[in-house]
Formats: C-alpha cells, structure tokens, sequence
C-alpha cells in the first residue's frame, strides 16, 4: 500500500538515523529506495549504511538506490518560484521507472525520501512547499510508493507558521514527530489520550502480532535467499573465468574478481556502466556487438576477441553472451563470460610453425634426393665424353670443368640431404670438416659478394650432438652474415673449448661467427627470434634465426648475439654447446 508520511526532527544525527532505517528497510527486503538530499546528507547517510553493512555501491550498481541531488532537482522543476506539474512529472516519473526496472523478484515496494519541500519552506517559500506536497501525493498514488519528507522543527518556530504547520500534515497519511514531546495537559483531557491511546494499542497489538509473524516469515525468505545468493557468488568468484554482467544497453553492472584480475583491474567502479564493447580492439568490436545482439534476442552470442589489459598485456578471449530472464520469463539482463585462450593460441601457432617448419625439411630432402638420379646420369656421361678418342683439348677442358661443378652440385645436394637425415641422431662431430663442408656449399655466394672468410678451428675439436641440425644451424648464421655483408667484406668462424654462461660453467664448445656487415637497429634485436619475422621481404622465410635458436636449445645448448650500427658496425653469433673434445681417443666416426 502507498503511504506519504512527514518527519519531524529536531537533531541531524537522530534524523539520519532514521532515514538510514527507512532507507535500510527497503534496500534490506530486495526492494529499490530513491534518495533525494543534499549533499551532506547523502554522504552521512552512505556512511551509516555501510556501518549497517549494506553494501552500497553494489545496490548503486542494481540501481536499487538512486541517490539525487535535491537541490539541482528543484531548480529544474521551479517556475517563477514555483513547481511546474509538467516539469516535476518530467523529472521525477523516469528516475521512479528505474527503481521499479531494478526490482528484485516477487519485490513490489518502492520507497522515497524527499526534503525538496523542506528546503522550499526554509527558503520562505511556504506556498511552494505545499504544492510540492500536492504533486507528491499524486505521484505516490500513481506509482504505490513509500514516501517520507522531513522537516527540520525549528522551521516553523514562528507562531504564524501554525495554519502552514497543519496545512503541511494534512498532506501526508501519517506524522513523525520530534524527538521530544510536549507535555500532555492534566485532568480529563489526558485521561481521554490515555483511554483512546490504549484502545489503539490494544488494536496496533494484533496489527503487530500479525506483522512479527509476517517478518518472522519473510526472515526465514530472506536467508534462504541469501543462501542461495552467497552460494552463487562463491561460484562465480571461483571461477577462472571472466563473468560480467550486462544491462540490456550492454553496459557493465557487474565484473567477478577473476575477471578483474585478468584485466589488472584494482578498482573494478571505474568500469560499472560503461559499455562492454569498449573493452574489446576496435577490429573486433563489430563481433561484440553482433554477439550481444544475439543474446538480446534470447540466443546466445560468441564470438573470439582481443583485449589489452591495464598493464598493456594483450589477451585473448571465448566470449559467450546468455540472457537472464526474469520470472515473467523477460529479458532483464545480459551475462557475459569470457575464457582466457592466450596460451591456446600461442601453442597452436607454435604447432603450426614447427609444422611448416617440418614440412620445408621434407620438402628439401625430397629435392635433394630427386636431384642426385639426374646429376649421376650427367657425370656418366660427361666421363665417356672425355675418354672419347680424337677430342679436341680445349673441349676436353670444358668437360673437366663441367665434371668438378657437377660434383660440387652433388656434395650441396648430399649435405643439404644431410641436413634432414641427421637431424635427430647423436655422434662425434668434426667441428672442422662440418664447418668446410658449410662453407663449400656457399663457396659462389661468397665469392660473388669477394667476401673474406677466416676460419680458426683446431683440427682435433670434436662435439658429440646431432651432426645435421648442428650444419643446419651454421649453415642459418653463415647465410644471414653473407646478406648481411657488404661487397669486399669480411666474415670471422672460430670455434673453441669454453664453458657456458650460466653460474655452473659448464664445458663445451664454442662456435663463433661475425661479421662486419650493416648490423641490426634495436627494434629488430628485439624481434629476430621471433618466427617468420623477417627483415627480407622478397627473399626471407622469417624462420632462419627461430629455428637455430630451437636446434641449439634441444641439443642443451644456447645462442647469443651482439649487434650494432654505425662506424664499426657488425654482427657476432655465439652458439655454446657442451659435451666438447679434442684428441683423437673420443671415437672414430663423425
């Protein structure tokens, strides 16, 4: 039932108190209160609901309570002085039609503070006031509300404000008065407040019996409610997931703890009411919003999207959107929960890297295998072409010349197959014949660019390692440091017995190979490990440096760079493998 009571107050702290319960009741039984206050009076009243452990912002967020500032409200509705019906309709109905729209389930009652009249009164404006409280009768009959104005009673101290005084009460169903009362006159005049009194106690006694039974009731709905919320919570909370939830505007109402942490969000208020869509890159929006779509209409949206992160982490996300309906089986709401995939999405662009990766190996054995079938025939015959009888010498020349191309064509093809076939075999390594055996395959490159190489490595330094990623790997560097040379330049090898750069100096060996090229800026050191990044458009894989960085650390070894630009600019490559040694006794094959 609707109901426009009037409090009288004589002290701010006892009248806070009680709108703090009057407020309290409301929020506390699911329903929706609307404050209208000064400023002051809003903040002590969120302070002593927070002592009274309602969680007010939470309550801001459902848009059960709507504080509004009373001053701001009242200019907007005053004409000349006094309050437009048209305007106070305008202002008020639609903040009424909020609270009803943040109702909770089965919860009717909406309630209303005021004290826009009160200010009008001190203000003089007695006339004012008493229309105000005609247009809020009708507003409390219209939408069945819950209404209390308060005034201060030192406002109408003058004895020519008794006829306003009365004038006031008789607009409101019920008065509350001051803290402190008059005392009652003597004689048969008390005796008869004393007898009507008892007789409407004796009536208020059953009103209140019947009334504890109702909130006994409505206690023991409100715990299993509770219940049944603080189990919810706990899942969502627990959750690793993301949950958010959404108006039908898309806006954001509410974000789990997991799904704050993920967003390396501290304050999680800084996003309540703003649109979720936001939150996702401008190229993956359109997703968002065609997604959330869906889920207005009763379906459920998805969609996979980036985000970045507080901290400017990139992230990606599954995001399925569902609808929450209400007991009329309304849309009311929108849920939004969202499954972190980075790590998925790395591993499976890993996987696809290693896969091509893989499949350029087969790919360049396959070649090499196919070539040799052809380079044999052709050696045969250029063999009985130079023991034909009567050939001219100069002709016999140009053979022998042809002979020695086709069988550097055919030890290229062999090491090229050996790269493929000796990939996951361990076996002493001659770290002098592999490095020769590199170099002869880029013998022409070399030697086109007139780039000078000097090679120290001791004839007895051996590895034991799997020979054929090892020639892959020397094979990268060397044809990154002949590009990255200019024509005349010059490219240093050395290998060694050393020791690794980690604390336990583990032996081994290292292989070094520098040059005194053009060098690479800062932003590419950052990138050069990374697959198919590449600074050769035309001619590059982007795959070179990433797999030699991988064949190195699955042998247990690891690779370092230098760089620089400028004057004495160059690269320097430095692989550090263990299981190194020299002499003859470590074994007899390669």
């Amino acid at each position: 039932m609707s109901a426009h009571a009037v409090q009288f107050y004589e002290d701010e702290s006892v009248f806070i108190e009680s709108l703090s319960e009057f407020a309290g009741a409301a929020l506390g039984s699911g329903g929706a209160c609307v404050v209208i206050a000064t400023q002051d009076h809003h903040r002590r009243l969120v302070e002593k609901l927070t002592s009274n452990n309602i969680d007010v912002t939470r309550t801001v967020a459902e848009g059960r309570y709507i504080p509004v500032d009373a001053r701001r409200a009242l200019e907007r509705l005053l004409v000349q002085g006094r309050p437009d019906p048209q305007r106070f309709w305008e202002e008020m109905a639609p903040v009424i039609e909020r609270a009803r729209a943040a109702l909770r389930p089965g919860v009717k009652a909406i309630s209303v503070f005021g004290e826009m009249v009160a200010m009008l009164w001190a203000e003089g404006n007695q006339q004012g006031a008493i229309e105000l409280e005609h247009l809020w009768n009708e507003l409390v009959e219209r939408y069945k509300l819950h209404f209390r104005c308060a005034y201060p009673i030192g406002s109408f101290a003058k004895e020519s404000y008794s006829g306003g005084f009365d004038a006031i009460c008789s607009q409101h169903s019920a008065v509350i008065p001051s803290e402190s009362y008059s005392d009652l006159a003597s004689g048969e005049e008390r005796d008869r407040m004393v007898s009507t009194l008892q007789q409407k106690a004796s009536a208020v006694d059953a009103v209140v019996e019947e009334r504890e039974k109702e909130v006994a009731h409505r206690k023991v709905v409100e715990e299993k409610l509770r219940r049944t919320e603080e189990f919810t919570r706990n899942i969502i909370e627990s959750s690793a997931d993301c949950v958010k939830v959404l108006d039908l505007d898309g806006r954001i109402q509410y974000m789990s703890p997991a799904g704050q942490r993920s967003m390396e969000i501290t304050d999680a208020s800084q996003y309540l009411n703003k649109l979720w869509v936001e939150l996702w890159r401008e190229e993956d929006r359109s997703r968002a919003k065609e997604a959330l779509s869906a889920a207005r209409e009763g379906n459920v949206g998805s969609f996979q999207g980036d985000s970045i992160t507080i901290g400017g982490l990139r992230k990606s996300w599954d995001v399925r959107i569902t609808p929450a309906l209400d007991r009329q089986g309304a849309i009311e709401r929108l849920v939004a929960v969202s499954r972190d995939i980075t790590e998925l999405k790395s591993a499976q662009q890993l996987a696809i890297q290693s896969e091509k990766l893989a499949a350029t190996g087969r790919l360049a054995a396959t070649i090499a295998h196919e070539i040799n079938n052809p380079l044999e025939a052709v050696t045969n015959f250029i063999y009985l072409a130079m023991t034909a009888q009567g050939l001219p010498e100069e002709v016999c020349r140009h053979l022998s010349i042809a002979d020695r191309e086709l069988a550097r064509v055919s030890q290229i093809a062999q090491q090229t197959l050996g790269f493929y076939r000796g990939a996951s075999k361990d076996r002493w390594i001659n770290l002098a014949d592999l490095i020769r055996d590199v170099l002869v395959v880029y013998e022409r490159k070399l030697a086109y660019k007139r780039i000078e190489t000097t090679v120290s490595v001791s004839p007895d330094l051996k590895l034991y390692g799997r020979q054929g990623e090892l020639r892959q790997a020397v094979s990268n560097l060397l044809t990154n440091a002949i590009d990255a040379s200019k024509a005349g330049g010059k490219i240093w090898i050395r290998a060694r017995v050393s020791h690794g750069w980690n604390g336990e100096r583990e032996a081994g060996v290292r292989i070094t190979l520098a040059d005194n090229g053009s060098g690479m800026p800062r932003e590419v050191q950052k990138k050069i490990f990374i697959p198919f990044f590449t600074t050769k458009a035309e001619i590059g894989t982007g795959i070179g440096l990433w797999a030699t960085k991988a064949l190195i650390e699955q042998q247990g070894g690891a690779l370092r760079f230098r760089s620089r630009q400028g004057e004495k600019s160059g690269t320097t490559m430095s692989i550090f493998l263990p299981n190194a040694h020299t002499g003859k006794a470590s074994g007899n094959g390669d």
